[in-house]
């Protein structure tokens, strides 16, 4: 929709400009009450032009009118140049915040909550400040609510708070509707007055409050509050944030009646491990009585619902028109540009902070810049690729079986490999074996280090974090076969046992004749090892030739590698230079990089939201890769001493020595199964 003269929803705002008063009638006067009472009405129940072309919602009437902010304002300077200041205006009519509160008030009549994504420097806290201020004043007995995970985010100069208290404080000096306060502090102010009746004092009033609850560490904080608005705060820093919506819940319904409205709205670029219950809320608003939307943003969200997102390229300052529409294909075009330098700058870290604070998309919006040191949206873009196109498609879950001619592999499509991260308690993380390509042979066998295992074990069987058993097969780079330098298998997962999981693991190795690099501070590799007579699987003890400072003269456990928080640092920046390599160019002159061969996304994932502190099972399985390949810098790649028989489904399906047929160099394959041939084709 274009909106046309929308000057007309802001007639008492453009007065009080003009004037410096809402109205000239003589306070207390029929004419003075009718103008306030007039007004109060549109706040309450909105407002439509006289031409009936434009509605807009009570709380939109209310900001647009009564609600002072800090605007952008061109002064020109007495040379003539032009300079832009901030100055205290009220807010503009734009077509997107008209449609935002349009939701709004469609999800409170349909019983439902908003879940907001959105870029910053949109004027949200200043909106979620109006409707704050709105409820206050003009409503009675209403308790409303910011909650944040942190303090900080509740005092802090671009919090709500201090703007719900600024416009507070203009409202009660310029309006009909001042408050007296029965409470009036930083956190918390309660409209009303005490009258003593019967020698007793009596809270009279409307009884209204507004109050900032901190629930770090407490989600228990918010229940019982019976509240008619809540706000959550910067919920993307928000770790209590899931807890503290579901509990909140009972307390906003009746029967099938919802009694108030839950906004929760963040955007990406924090920092820390508190965006999940962002991310959960948003892209499952069904499952949390939330308004869905058309999830319909980019290819990775086609068909699926999500809650609302305001892109940068709406409401962007220098493109919006006097009317209040976006002016959407200029934004854009600037906003490409500025993308542009962003992304040749020196810093990856900057172009991913730019994008998350800055998105075009909400999986941009997502992005949860870690203090890591990947490109975070190179691998933003190669999960999207892999979820748009179902490229886990392309690995092949199954489980290895031993034998007299030595290990092969079923396809079991009934296996599940564990995807998830994080993943939750409830989840069933077994996992299994995923071939992604299966081994190359010379004859039968399986050439000496062509390939090798990189694994990070996990401790007691029943430990309380709850951490896998991650392993990947990584083929070298060599002149022998190609594609290479790039993971082709994997098992991430927690059996029952740690037999289980060891037994797996070395039947890998075998069927790679790969050696297995592992940390060697916990599980039970090397136990496993000694009692199944397997140590010839094990990679020995690294010596770091290639860092000497990070060798380690102390620990000697004869496999394996010691992960020292030094080699932890040292790791990181290995992993990230490898997933950056470039493999080859595209044809429109881009590159293809080594992170666009990875296809599975709880590793992707696990790399965008990677910290020193946290638990990274699949992560630090390839730091302990990174250093097992720089290990094998000076092993050729020979021809194995054993015979080794082809694996019947790879050999089908790749075509044995003769390498794999020609429709797989387009991605097309037939699937596994004897009495299938349905054509599978993945991009």
């Amino acid at each position: 929709m274009i909106f046309k003269n929308t000057g007309r929803l802001t007639e008492a705002a453009n007065y009080y400009n003009a004037h410096g008063v809402y109205t000239h009638h003589p306070k207390g006067t029929q004419k003075w009450l009718e103008y306030w009472r007039e007004e109060k009405r549109r706040c309450l129940y909105g407002y439509t032009t006289e031409e009936g072309d434009i509605t807009i919602t009570g709380f939109h009437y209310f900001y647009v009118n009564f609600c002072r902010m800090r605007r952008v304002k061109d002064v020109e300077l007495p040379n003539g140049d032009v300079i832009s200041e901030r100055h205290e205006n009220f807010p503009r009519f734009y077509d997107e915040d008209h449609y935002y509160f349009s939701k709004i008030d469609q999800a409170r009549r349909e019983n439902k909550h908003m879940v907001v994504l959105k870029a910053r420097r949109k004027g949200f806290s200043y909106k979620a400040a109006a409707m704050l201020c709105r409820n206050y004043f003009l409503k009675r007995k209403t308790k409303n609510f910011v909650y944040a995970g942190l303090k900080e985010h509740l005092e802090g100069d671009d919090a709500i708070l201090p703007k719900v208290w600024d416009i507070m404080n203009f409202i009660d000096q310029h309006t009909a509707w001042t408050q007296p306060r029965l409470k009036n502090g930083t956190m918390a102010k309660r409209s009303g007055y005490q009258e003593k009746v019967k020698g007793t004092f009596v809270e009279k009033g409307t009884g209204n409050s507004i109050s900032g609850v901190s629930l770090k560490d407490d989600p228990d904080k918010v229940r019982g509050k019976g509240a008619e608005l809540i706000f959550y705060e910067e919920a993307g820093d928000f770790p209590e944030l899931l807890d503290a919506w579901n509990r909140a819940m009972p307390s906003m319904k009746q029967g099938n009646k919802t009694l108030g409205l839950m906004i929760a709205f963040g955007t990406g670029g924090t920092e820390g491990t508190g965006f999940e219950g962002l991310n959960e809320l948003y892209y499952n608003p069904g499952s949390y009585d939330i308004l869905e939307f058309d999830n319909d943003w980019s290819e990775s969200s086609f068909g699926t619902k999500c809650g609302y997102f305001c892109p940068i390229f709406k409401i962007l300052e220098g493109f919006i028109d006097e009317d209040g529409n976006s002016l959407i294909e200029e934004a854009k075009i600037f906003e490409l540009e500025e993308r542009e330098k962003k992304r040749t700058g020196a810093n990856p870290k900057s172009y991913d902070s730019y994008l998350a604070e800055n998105p075009w998309t909400p999986e941009e919006a997502t992005l949860q810049v870690s203090g890591n040191l990947f490109n975070v949206a190179l691998i933003k873009a190669q999960l999207d690729r892999v979820t748009v196109h179902n490229l886990t498609n392309l690995g092949t879950p199954g489980k290895l079986v031993p034998g007299k001619e030595g290990v092969t592999f079923k396809v079991d499509h009934n296996l599940k490999p564990v995807y998830q991260f994080p993943h939750k308690k409830k989840d069933d993380v077994t996992g299994c074996v995923v071939i992604w390509e299966p081994p190359f042979k010379q004859g039968n066998s399986v050439p000496n280090f062509m390939y090798f295992i990189c694994h990070d074990p996990y401790g007691q069987d029943k430990a309380q974090t709850r951490s896998l058993g991650s392993a990947y097969v990584i083929k070298r780079a060599n002149n022998i076969s190609q594609p290479d330098d790039m993971i082709v298998a994997s098992y991430v997962g927690r059996p029952l046992t740690q037999d289980e999981y060891n037994k797996n693991l070395f039947l890998l190795s075998e069927y790679y004749n790969a050696k297995i690099g592992f940390e060697n501070d916990r599980g039970e590799v090397i136990p496993f090892a000694k009692r199944k007579l397997k140590l010839h699987y094990l990679q020995e003890e690294f010596e770091m030739l290639h860092t000497k400072e990070l060798s380690s003269k102390n620990v000697n456990r004869g496999y394996g590698m010691h992960m020292t928080p030094q080699r932890k640092l040292q790791g990181e920046l290995y992993l990230r230079d490898w997933t950056e390599s470039e493999r080859s160019k595209t044809a429109e002159g881009g590159y293809i990089f080594n992170v666009n061969k990875i296809y599975d996304p709880g590793l992707l994932l696990e790399m965008m939201k990677f910290n020193q502190t946290g638990n990274f099972d699949r992560v630090m399985s390839l730091f302990v890769g990174m250093y097992h390949m720089k290990e094998l810098t000076h092993a050729e790649v020979t021809q194995p001493n054993n015979d080794r028989s082809q694996d019947e489904f790879f050999d089908r399906m790749f075509g044995g020595e003769q390498g794999p047929p020609k429709d797989y160099d387009r991605g097309e394959f037939y699937s596994s199964d004897d009495d299938d041939n349905e054509r599978v084709s993945y991009i």
